[in-house]
């Protein structure tokens, strides 16, 4: 008989919960440290995670503060694609005398 595993739910990162507030609109660096009780490079540096995870981040200056939100997704493996001249994908039959041409 097989052993039944449960999933335990994983306990929120502070990078899930700096996404989630990025993605509920506007915040500013500082309700962000103040949220997570951090100092507010860390919290810069949780916007950075969150966005090489891929997430587009804009942001806009309000009351004399910043405000980042989350955009949309970013595309990456098209972008990566395009860097490396990736495109199209040609088929050659390498077994034909005209391939080596």
């Amino acid at each position: 008989m097989p052993k039944k595993t449960e999933t335990a739910a994983k306990p929120a990162t502070k990078k899930s919960i700096v996404e989630e507030m990025l993605r509920g609109g506007g915040v500013s660096v500082a309700a962000i440290a103040e949220k997570l009780s951090i100092s507010k490079p860390a919290a810069y540096s949780l916007i950075g995670d969150v966005k090489r995870s891929g997430v587009a981040i804009s942001g806009t200056m309000r009351d004399g503060a910043m405000h980042y939100s989350a955009v949309a997704e970013k595309s990456t493996k098209a972008k990566a694609a395009r860097a490396f001249g990736k495109g199209q994908a040609i088929d050659v039959d390498r077994g034909s005398p005209d391939a080596l041409a």
